[in-house]
């Protein structure tokens, strides 16, 4: 035995199972952390809308503003084509029926089972139509029946739920709101630029088209003859985030009170979606939305930042200032 305070000798075979062990137990471990990483769940974005500590109260009535899915049609449910191509996809069981045209409503009446050319059954829809009587209409979407019930969302092509409709604008007439964009539309479909931000009372919602299956019909409340429409989507429960939807369209309170720090001049320019020199990130922002492209670069005294947006717009601001812009 050594004496007290001599060092202690590792045998030389200590020394070799030392440095071979990390190279053992290092791929070991690799290879548990990939494995781990590669069983994780794929997060889809209702999981992480699910995570979302507040809902906000935009979000809470648009929940209220959905499509009615397959499992709740019933037989005398009403649908308005907005495409003359419906004349493609809803065949009529008689050849000599007339075409189907941009306008008509169709009635559903109910599915049925038929043999699929690719083996087992598909389900096919059976409509009419109230202004020809004895027509009916064909549509078969690919899928059985149990499967189109299961579904949480079920679009038929080139048709407007008129149910819906009905339901949205019962809900909304009369309402006053404010708006989220400027980018409007005149009664009869023709772009105008108008005013985010303004107080406006809904009027009357009606069927839009395929892709956003609502019009709103909005009147100002702060100036005389000051009116416009929005094509509006229905909220749809899928793992995707909802585009011209209620939430993104309109606001239920007044959001000036939230910009206190902002001129009544520059918030004017932002309800216009215009900007000026000496406006802030965040008034740019607001009045023109979330730049494309941002650049940043920096010299001896100063913070050089660039946007670009789609349109061909640019804003270039100094130390957080707009200084040079091209709108």
């Amino acid at each position: 035995m050594s004496s007290s305070g001599s060092k202690i000798r590792i045998p030389r075979s200590g020394k070799i199972l030392r440095r071979i062990l990390p190279a053992v137990l290092l791929p070991a471990l690799l290879q548990s952390c990939f494995t781990g990483i590669e069983s994780t769940p794929k997060i889809s974005y209702k999981d992480v809308r699910r995570e979302q500590i507040t809902v906000s109260d935009e979000e809470r009535l648009a929940s209220r503003i959905s499509a009615p899915t397959f499992a709740d049609w019933t037989p005398g449910n009403l649908f308005l084509v907005t495409d003359a191509k419906a004349d493609l996809t809803y065949l009529p069981m008689h050849p000599d029926a007339r075409d189907v045209s941009t306008g008509d409503i169709l009635c559903y009446q109910g599915v049925r089972s038929v043999p699929s050319i690719v083996g087992g059954t598909t389900a096919e829809l059976i409509f009419t139509r109230p202004s020809v009587p004895g027509d009916s209409l064909l549509y078969r979407p690919q899928a059985d029946e149990q499967t189109l019930r299961e579904r949480t969302s079920f679009h038929a092509p080139f048709l407007v739920d008129m149910q819906a409709v009905a339901a949205a604008d019962t809900l909304l007439r009369g309402r006053q709101l404010y708006t989220r964009t400027d980018r409007w539309l005149t009664s009869d479909g023709k772009d105008i630029h108008g005013r985010k931000f303004l107080k406006v009372r809904i009027d009357s919602l009606l069927p839009g088209d395929e892709n956003y299956c609502f019009r709103v019909f909005f009147t100002s409340l702060e100036k005389d003859g000051e009116r416009g429409t929005l094509p509006m989507a229905a909220t749809v429960d899928d793992d995707t985030p909802q585009l011209r939807g209620f939430a993104s369209l309109f606001l239920l309170n007044d959001p000036r009170a939230d910009y206190p720090q902002i001129t009544d001049a520059n918030w004017e320019l932002i309800r216009r979606g215009r900007v000026t020199a000496g406006m802030t990130m965040q008034e740019a922002r607001l009045a023109l939305g979330a730049p494309k492209e941002v650049d940043r670069t920096h010299d001896r005294s100063l913070i050089y930042e660039r946007w670009g947006y789609p349109s061909g717009i640019y804003l270039i601001f100094e130390d957080g200032l707009l200084t040079r812009f091209k709108q």
